[in-house]
């Protein structure tokens, strides 16, 4: 009977009951609070990302402008001085008819050209490295003026083609009657050019004529395909005339573009493409049309490529003023970031579609609402389960109580005539208000005892906080150094192994190698007189050279597999992850491992000189320490070092001095000595810009850094001196002065008597 009566209750609650109206009224209100927050979020991140997206792009196409013309500006700038030498090397000469040189240098091949090498030859003698190759055409006539020039351009070639090798794949001089000295290291251009080649009908030549250059200035070709090394290429041309105004020469770089194109199209921003062309419209560069350009042979053009999207972006780009800029190209619904390539007038142009923003916006704005919904779900059973327990559970069991009290058990004197729970709550609370009273008072009780259990405990979690705070830096830094030497001791081990097989099998080489060349010896002596295809063969192969340089290559090799084996040596000497306990150790060690490992980084670089490390080690005992940590000291010790000396270069202008005008040498000097009270110290200093006393007073504090953001966490000098001062007992202090350098110095005692064996 009690059963059927609590089931009809819930019945009339579900029906009419305060519990179905909150549930509703809260999930409405929460609904609308989720759509309204999800299309809030969607159009402030829209906005943000809209605004954030052009200064990245216009950051990001600045920085790859830059990057892709500084060889083009080196270019124009070589020529300057190369057209210089030129006309002063032919005033010198007059009107001197150098024949005997001429003809001591070149040779008149049987087709009617010139060339510096003898006809009929293996092409592979010569030796482009050191000498330019000539090529005359059949139709030049051979005067004293076309030999002259000729011999100025080879010795201007040969001259300064070698020192420009590294940054230009070639330097060549030409003359419009068809003649040319060409520098190439790796290519005989001259030697392998076809006989009825004629330069002055190629667009790398004719573009510095006075018909296409009236102006007379250094001009860039299209992008081309060069048929004698077959790679894509633009060349750079500056006419050089004389006094009369007469063309004499054209002086030219080329300049490999397969790197550019390849790095156009694969190195891009997430979800974009690059593409390159020219201002008239010729394309050098896109994704989609490599096939098209090749098969034209660089001579494809946006104006007839039928593509509207591409003319639309060509001509967004060329009627904007601005150099760098982000345009809004509306209709395709996308970004063009565009930057101009100096020298050969190219616009480098990276296509940011909108969707990209968009779709992050849209899926932000997706999370939210399923957020809120699965927030909205979960409010809603909760609510659900407080209101049925708290409500209408308690409700039922008043409903009964009152049901016995309206019997005549109590006196009660209230409105019993409401429509909802609190009519049936109102006709039983009389009975209830004393018990209530006595409640109230004891939950205060219980609020006051929890107020002061609160506060005990929120003292606790503060010194907790304080606790992991200090400890949080220490625990980055360990987890990185612990998975940096784990994978520096697993390369080390991986690449012993093969070094080992091969070191051990170079003996067994040599020996098999000296035995065969002892075999061909005695075959050469018992027979001399060969058959004509084995002295044919023994010619190709140059086994005179063979057997001379073969030993020579086995005993580089045995060298370079030491040389291996003693870097796999320092790698795990540095790792050491097996020692987390204290150990006598030799700290010289330590520290030329760690100088190994940073070798890359002390060589010289392209905006500064190498770095100088002065090491001048005293006879140190061997050190109760821990080798992995101090390892991990002297690494962040000498990479600031590094860091420092680095960044003074950027400053002082590559570290040269205004006052003595003398480059100052980037140097890190290492002394190492025996103190007085049977203790060491290491002196770790630098040359650099060094570092005021603000800086200095913060220096060891956690997360406090002078690098820019990315470069640097400020963890790493902190834990430095946990490591010495906390694990080791001993000191870190550093000295400095602003221009004249930092000095940091540790300072451990040798034996560590007494202190708790392990690591912090």
């Amino acid at each position: 009977m009690m059963a059927r009566f609590k089931s009809k209750l819930l019945k009339e609650l579900f029906c009419r009951s305060l519990t179905r109206d909150i549930l509703l009224s809260m999930a409405l209100r929460i609904l609308a609070v989720t759509i309204v927050s999800a299309g809030i979020s969607y159009f402030h991140l829209m906005s943000t990302l809209e605004s954030q997206t052009r200064e990245q792009l216009q950051k990001y196409v600045l920085e790859r402008g830059k990057r892709e013309e500084s060889l083009f500006t080196l270019a124009e700038d070589n020529h300057k001085i190369l057209k210089q030498a030129l006309l002063k090397r032919l005033e010198q000469l007059g009107n001197q008819d150098p024949r005997e040189g001429f003809n001591q240098l070149f040779y008149l091949w049987s087709d009617g050209t010139w060339r510096n090498f003898l006809e009929n030859q293996p092409v592979k003698q010569f030796d482009s490295e050191q000498y330019p190759s000539v090529f005359i055409g059949k139709q030049v006539p051979n005067t004293a003026d076309i030999r002259r020039r000729m011999l100025v351009f080879y010795e201007l070639t040969k001259s300064y083609g070698p020192a420009w090798k590294n940054r230009f794949v070639d330097t060549y001089i030409m003359g419009p009657e068809n003649f040319v000295a060409n520098y190439w290291p790796t290519v005989p251009w001259g030697i392998e050019a076809q006989a009825d080649l004629f330069m002055p009908k190629e667009e790398y030549f004719y573009v510095s004529d006075k018909k296409h250059n009236p102006a007379r200035e250094t001009v860039w070709t299209g992008l081309y395909f060069d048929t004698v090394p077959k790679l894509w290429m633009v060349s750079v041309e500056t006419p050089v005339d004389d006094r009369l105004g007469n063309h004499i020469a054209t002086i030219g770089h080329d300049i490999i573009l397969n790197e550019l194109m390849e790095r156009t199209v694969n190195d891009h921003l997430h979800g974009t493409y690059n593409l390159i062309f020219r201002s008239d419209g010729r394309l050098i560069v896109h994704p989609d049309y490599m096939p098209q350009i090749q098969k034209k042979l660089g001579q494809f053009n946006i104006l007839e490529s039928g593509d509207a999207n591409l003319l639309r972006v060509y001509h967004a780009v060329k009627t904007s003023r601005s150099q760098t800029l982000v345009i809004d190209n509306s209709k395709d619904n996308e970004y063009l970031a565009v930057t101009r390539l100096n020298g050969p007038d190219w616009y480098f142009v990276t296509v940011y579609p909108k969707s990209l923003l968009s779709e992050i916006a849209a899926n932000n704005a997706r999370f939210v609402l399923n957020v809120g919904l699965i927030a909205l779900l979960l409010e809603i059973l909760l609510l659900f389960s407080v209101l049925y327990k708290q409500v209408t559970i308690p409700l039922n069991k008043l409903l009964i109580a009152t049901d016995r009290v309206s019997d005549g058990n109590f006196d009660i004197d209230l409105n019993t005539k409401l429509p909802n729970e609190l009519g049936h709550l109102a006709t039983s609370f009389t009975s209830m208000a004393n018990q209530l009273h006595e409640s109230f008072l004891l939950l205060e009780k219980n609020n006051e005892e929890l107020e002061v259990r609160v506060q005990h405990r929120t003292a606790e979690l503060s010194q907790v906080l304080k606790d992991l705070q200090q400890t949080q830096s220490q625990l980055i830094q360990t987890e990185k150094m612990s998975s940096l030497g784990q994978l520096v001791a697993g390369i080390a081990h991986e690449i012993n192994n093969p070094v080992n097989f091969i070191y051990g099998n170079l003996t067994h080489v040599n020996s098999y190698t000296l035995d065969l060349l002892q075999l061909i010896n005695l075959y050469q002596q018992q027979y001399p007189c060969s058959t004509t295809t084995i002295q044919t063969a023994v010619e190709e192969i140059d086994l005179e050279f063979l057997k001379q340089d073969f030993p020579k290559l086995l005993s580089s090799m045995k060298v370079g597999t030491e040389r291996i084996q003693r870097i796999v040596q320092s790698l795990r000497n540095f790792s050491r992850l097996d020692e987390a306990e204290f150990k006598a150790v030799d700290l010289h060690e330590g520290i030329e491992s760690t100088l190994l490992i940073l070798q890359n980084r002390l060589k010289a670089q392209p905006n500064f000189s190498e770095i100088e490390v002065i090491k001048n080690y005293g006879q140190l005992p061997l050190v109760e320490c821990y080798p992995g940590q101090l390892n991990q000291v002297f690494m962040n010790l000498l990479s600031n070092a590094i860091d420092a000396l680095e960044a003074s270069a950027f400053n002082q202008q590559l570290f040269i001095d205004r006052n003595l005008q003398q480059k100052i040498n980037p140097t890190i000097c290492i002394v190492t000595q025996v103190l007085a009270d049977n203790a060491i110290s290491i002196h770790i200093s630098d040359n650099g810009s060094g570092m005021d006393e603000t800086v200095q007073a913060k220096l060891f504090d956690p997360f406090f850094t002078t690098k820019p953001v990315g470069k640097g966490t400020g963890l790493g000098l902190s834990i430095s001196y946990q490591i010495v001062v906390g694990n080791h007992r001993g000191k870190l202090y550093c000295h400095s002065t602003l221009k004249q350098g930092t000095e940091f110095v540790i300072e451990i005692p040798i034996h560590q008597v007494g202190h708790n064996h392990c690591l912090t």
